[in-house]
């Protein structure tokens, strides 16, 4: 009888979530803060016996189904092809309409670098030496206190960024619903819109179910999808600061997420470069709509007292973007004996397990050779080949290099 009653219930329109017996329900008679309003209640009259309610429908109804014939809309001329895309909002690196996100550890500079993005697209600015297209920018920081972003702002653009619009929500007890949002979106013609940060939203009640996950984050596709606007959260990475995952799965959180955006930022913290002043990212991008990148882009910020610049340094190896195998190399080239494994995580100030997978990695590459220890036999040391022309010998990239 419960089952029956709960199909009816849904064919209705009841949310099918509560089917579960640990689901959070509302409150009846309780406020929403989201929405402004009393919950309403409902009351069953227990007169109705449950004989009397009709058979729910087996099928569905009135979806307003739009199947296209890939018989009439195929076409091989290069041209029309090509323009099916939508157009881009930055060159080779996102179009407009698309959902995606900044993934990055603590002191990644993820927000400067979210900012230094936003700040590019509204006033038309090349991006790492990508050509941004200029569209109204709204920016929607969950986190930082008024002045602090103002001084962000001031310092990140060259002059004043007309196009550029932000609020505050720091502290704020009522926070803005995605209905709300598009509304401004719609009434200040927003083009690209940047949310930082995802969790301090409140969107995602379950952030590691991937059920929910799925269903809360699908709002911002809708959102896209409705206002025609461009779409950037902030997230952070997994405990760890996400190292040794994939760009797919470095966000916090269920693993619905790597799948849902349509490109996904992560900055990857590096090894220092020859300047002690600047901070060195790897950019980790996963780009849905463009080829994949042999060599990960490698990006500077330097903080002066009223400006921070951030550049285009140079690229880093796409399978060692902290530069670790580098740095492993340099510190072995000296060492005609041989190193520990826990020799080298103390000179390099990384986890042995972190820098025993890199050994792995070019010991198949025969880049380095794996030994017994002469004076420990249940000991590894792991060595250069002194082989004339050895590919270890390949100096780092540029302004890449380790302290």
């Amino acid at each position: 009888a419960i089952l029956r009653f709960f199909r009816y219930a849904v064919s209705l329109g009841a949310d099918p979530a509560t089917w579960s017996r640990t689901q959070f329900c509302r409150l009846p008679g309780g406020y929403n803060h989201d929405k402004g309003a009393i919950q309403e209640v409902y009351f069953l009259n227990p007169g109705v016996m449950m004989a009397e309610l009709p058979e729910p429908p087996t099928v569905g109804v009135g979806y307003p189904w739009d199947i296209q014939s890939g018989g009439d809309i195929w076409s091989d001329d290069p041209a029309i092809v090509v323009n099916l895309s939508d157009p881009p909002l930055i060159d080779n690196i996102m179009r407009k309409c698309e959902v995606g996100t900044v993934v990055g550890a603590a002191k990644t500079s993820k927000t400067w670098f979210a900012l230094h993005l936003a700040l590019c697209v509204a006033t038309g600015t090349k991006f790492l030496d990508n050509q941004a297209h200029k569209a109204n920018t709204l920016y929607l920081d969950y986190e930082l206190k008024p002045k602090t972003f103002q001084k962000r702002m001031c310092m990140l653009a060259s002059e004043k960024p007309h196009g550029f619009f932000y609020q505050c929500l720091r502290g704020c007890i009522q926070l803005p619903t995605i209905d709300q949002i598009a509304e401004l979106i719609i009434s200040r013609r927003i083009e690209f819109l940047v949310v930082d940060s995802l969790y301090r939203t409140g969107w995602l009640t379950e952030e590691n179910n991937n059920d929910s996950t799925a269903r809360q984050l699908s709002v911002l596709q809708q959102l896209a999808t409705r206002t025609g606007c461009t779409i950037l959260v902030v997230d952070h990475t997994a405990k760890g600061g996400g190292n040794e995952r994939s760009a797919v799965d470095a966000s916090r959180g269920a693993s619905s997420k790597g799948g849902f955006f349509d490109f996904i930022f992560v900055l990857r913290a590096t090894a220092k470069g020859p300047d002690p002043d600047l901070t060195y990212v790897a950019l980790d991008p996963v780009l849905r709509d463009w080829p994949g990148l042999k060599s990960l882009p490698l990006i500077s910020f330097k903080w002066e007292p009223l400006r921070c610049h951030v550049k285009l340094e140079g690229e880093v190896p796409a399978d060692d973007s902290h530069l670790l195998k580098s740095r492993i190399l340099e510190k072995l080239k000296p060492e005609e004996s041989g190193v520990t494994v826990k020799v080298l995580s103390e000179i390099l100030t990384s986890s042995e397990t972190t820098v025993r997978r890199s050994l792995k990695e070019l010991v198949s590459g025969g880049r380095v050779l794996e030994e017994p220890d002469p004076v420990h036999k249940q000991r590894l040391i792991y060595r250069v080949p002194d082989l004339p022309g050895d590919p270890s010998s390949v100096e780092p990239p540029s302004g890449a290099g380790a302290d």
